[in-house]
């Protein structure tokens, strides 16, 4: 798409709020390359991120795809779902983290404050619904992105309670108001939504080089390479325990790894994930977007682990087993190190077709033109 010459107030350049959940790091990794398509698009775009995710992970994120790192400022109040760990819900604390913040009439208040005293001209959440909210009741373009929302997770835990379903649908309401709710593939359907536009998926391609992944780890070439990934949230299993199969190695992206000769801590390695899962044979994980689309583009063999109460999960993994062999391992088994039944499930599915696509740009090109159409003096472009 040609450059756009948009500017914001008194004729400065646009300045977009950039609103990232810190639950976990997939929405970090889904936002990352919308912000660089945009920036791509629109020079002199400033960028200010909003998040309660570490602000030096967070300009590191940036950094590493060639991008200028962003202002950075902190904000709790998108925290998606107190957990356990990295694979189970805490329901009590967040149900009340979440009715606190309703129970708070003043709350549309302090987000228009906020907006008005950034001085931002459009915002782009993924995926707190109340910058959205505010930013269309000033006025500003708003765009939602993300594979889910708050409001369609919440309303799958309420478990029949009233009150839960009514913040649910607060949630719902204040979503409706974005210009665009940009749904990712694979991700919730977001059915309900009149705004939702699907988008293809947004995900890094790693370098692969089997031979130095081997050499790294000081394992003849013929071995083979699992490797055990949770995102950004806390899991660590004792690998002590582990008697993994014949021919097999595992390379540890979990905390406290106790090392064998057979188990290797991540971090001691010095590669980046996403070329240590373009060299492994195999990747172990819960269903978490940035894991799971990441997978598809590589078509790399994974052993993913249920989680029952994430509504997301059975849309990642389904899209998954489109794109690379793929089979489930309960995680009493992946505790105690049993990777038989799940391998041999592998070894009787035939490949598959890589992922492909290019949501970012997608994403960039639809926004770029809202906000062009507005600036223009036409009806802003609303589905």
């Amino acid at each position: 798409m040609p450059e756009t010459g948009w500017r914001g107030r008194m004729n400065r350049p646009i300045h977009l709020l950039v609103c990232i959940s810190s639950h976990g790091w997939g929405h970090l990794s889904q936002t990352v390359p919308i912000v660089a398509a945009l920036r791509s698009r629109v020079p002199g775009l400033r960028i200010t991120v909003r998040t309660g995710l570490d602000a030096n992970v967070v300009r590191e994120r940036f950094r590493v795809v060639g991008q200028p790192a962003p202002d950075v400022l902190p904000d709790r109040s998108d925290f998606g779902f107190e957990m356990h760990d990295a694979i189970t819900i805490d329901d009590q604390r967040s149900m009340a983290r979440y009715a606190a913040l309703h129970a708070d009439a003043a709350w549309l208040d302090r987000e228009r404050d906020s907006l008005r005293a950034l001085g931002v001209d459009a915002v782009i959440a993924n995926v707190g619904y109340m910058p959205l909210a505010a930013a269309a009741s000033l006025g500003l373009p708003s765009f939602g992105v993300s594979s889910l929302n708050w409001a369609d997770v919440l309303a799958s835990r309420a478990h029949g309670r009233a009150d839960v379903m009514a913040v649910a649908e607060s949630m719902r309401q204040a979503y409706s108001k974005a210009d665009r709710l940009f749904a990712l593939v694979p991700g919730m359907p977001f059915d309900g939504f009149e705004r939702r536009v699907w988008a293809a998926p947004i995900a890094r391609r790693g370098r692969a080089d089997r031979a130095g992944l081997r050499k790294a780890l000081g394992v003849p070439a013929a071995q083979r390479i699992m490797m055990v990934a949770f995102g950004g949230l806390p899991m660590a299993f004792d690998t002590a325990r582990w008697q993994l199969p014949a021919g097999w190695s595992a390379v540890m992206l979990t905390q406290a790894t106790v090392e064998t000769p057979t188990v290797i801590a991540a971090e001691r390695l010095g590669w980046d994930y996403i070329d240590l899962l373009a060299s492994c044979d195999l990747l172990v994980a819960k269903p978490g977007y940035g894991t799971f689309a990441e997978a598809g583009f590589a078509s790399r063999d994974t052993l993913a682990v249920p989680r029952d109460d994430w509504p997301e999960a059975p849309w990642l993994i389904d899209w998954l087993a489109q794109h690379a062999r793929c089979a489930t391992i309960a995680l009493p088994d992946l505790r105690a190190g049993r990777f038989e039944a799940g391998l041999a499930a592998i070894a009787r599915q035939p490949a598959r077709v890589a992922a492909d696509g290019d949501g970012a740009a997608e994403i960039a090109d639809q926004i770029v033109a809202v906000i062009a159409e507005r600036q223009s003096g036409g009806r802003p472009a609303i589905l």
